[in-house]
């Protein structure tokens, strides 16, 4: 008997979990939830570019919620306010259906004073269990990164920094959600309610990685790093203007209670072209461990310059994750990494 899906947000990654679903003999798609009215009523397989699946996409939210389905895949597009979003996972959980999110924004959510109860409430009601998959967040620093670490006899420090060339993607990813194109003034401004996104999601990186590697932090650091643009840029989604943010390098930093404890650091570092003064970039992701040994882990999609399957790397480990969340008791599920290094393991 296959695991009834529903996949929440048929986007272009959306459409990735779809095809996904498609070949995977163990799961059955039964819903997809779409926002606008040319996808409503939409075969989920013709929006995904394959053959007809037999379910038709809806714009419906109620319906889906009061559908038989063992777990939804929650794919919606990353927005500064992301509370349509928190109501909707928690109205799934509470329907007893199991939520995995690719989002980004639920690495940890015990992390943020407050903000998990909402989800844990909503498991319990339900008896279900909400888990985060996807790239990065979710993958590259909260389970690579850790897992590795497991190769030393001691470590000192972990990095894991993700570099993005933005160039291909759609107007609502590069000019609205990661804001290029906006005044350095306006992207770094202490209201800036992108800033605020990036730093819920990717502060909650370093916290995962903290609570796997057993390490307590007193803070999280969050800096930037804004370049413009040393000219008219000229992207598929639009213009980025001269003297416009074309640059975003974003770090976080966990700073441990015990200074002798491991230092962790999370960066981010995205552009909209690899010739802007200064900064060359090639997309990727590194993880550097200093310890005995140091080591130093890049990887990137190869070929880098094929994007056929660029956006099932960004949401293909939610396949993986929906056995895990299937067999999980009710509640909030971090990813379990086998032996990663530790510099206690016995009560003091």
């Amino acid at each position: 008997m296959a695991y009834k899906v529903i996949q929440w947000g048929v986007g272009l990654n959306g459409q990735a979990l779809v095809r996904a679903m498609a070949r995977h003999p163990d799961l059955e798609l039964v819903g997809a939830r779409v926002w606008s009215d040319a996808k409503n009523g939409v075969d989920a397989g013709v929006l995904a570019g394959i053959d007809p699946l037999g379910v038709r996409a809806t714009t419906d939210r109620e319906a889906l919620i009061g559908m038989d389905a063992d777990v939804v895949i929650s794919c919606p597009q990353a927005r500064p306010d992301m509370s349509e979003s928190d109501r909707d996972i928690t109205d799934l959980l509470r329907s007893g259906k199991n939520v995995i999110s690719v989002s980004g924004a639920y690495s940890m959510p015990s992390a943020i004073p407050g903000y998990a109860e909402q989800f844990e409430s909503a498991c319990r009601d339900g008896g279900s269990t909400f888990a985060a998959a996807g790239l990065n967040p979710n993958f590259i620093a909260e389970r690579l990164g850790t897992t590795i670490t497991g190769l030393c006899a001691d470590v000192e420090a972990v990095t894991a920094q993700e570099t993005y060339l933005c160039a291909e993607d759609n107007y609502a990813l590069v000019f609205e959600s990661v804001g290029f194109g906006k005044s350095v003034k306006d992207w770094g401004a202490e209201d800036s309610v992108i800033s605020a996104m990036f730093d819920h999601m990717f502060a909650q990186s370093v916290h995962n990685m903290a609570n796997t590697l057993d390490v307590e932090l007193d803070d999280v650091t969050f800096t930037v790093d804004l370049v413009p643009a040393d000219r008219d840029i000229v992207l598929p989604a639009g213009v980025v203007k001269k003297g416009t943010v074309a640059v975003i390098t974003q770090t976080w930093l966990g700073i441990p209670k015990d200074p002798n404890q491991i230092r962790i650091t999370v960066r981010v570092s995205w552009a909209v072209a690899n010739d802007i003064a200064g900064h060359p970039l090639q997309s990727g992701w590194q993880v550097r461990v200093t310890g005995k040994p140091n080591l130093v882990m890049n990887m990137r999609v190869d070929p880098e310059e094929d994007r056929t399957y660029h956006h099932e790397t960004m949401v293909g480990s939610a396949i993986a994750v929906i056995p895990e969340v299937m067999k999980a008791e009710p509640g909030i599920l971090l990813p379990k990494i086998f032996a990663p290094f530790k510099r206690r393991f016995l009560d003091a």
